[in-house]
């Protein structure tokens, strides 16, 4: 009886390092590779979209405060 709980248990355990293996290799593989640096640049950039209009709305409160007039003779940061 002993021996049937300790393959039972022994199986379980291959099966479950099995799985994580194929997951971690499929995460190492080119292909994982290309995905996760995708997903980097799209974080990066949604990040540098963000501050960008942060910085809109933080500069058009100043020259509000400020009573300043906004010029169009500059270009955007783009």
């Amino acid at each position: 009886m002993k021996r049937i709980i300790w393959l039972i248990i022994g199986i379980a355990v291959g099966v479950y390092a099995v799985t994580r293996l194929k997951k971690r290799a499929r995460v190492l593989a080119p292909e994982g590779m290309q995905e996760s640096a995708a997903k980097l640049a799209a974080a990066v950039r949604h990040f540098g979209d963000q501050v960008r209009e942060g910085m809109a709305e933080r500069e058009t409160e100043l020259r509000d405060a400020l009573g300043i007039e906004t010029t169009n003779d500059r270009e955007d940061y783009r």
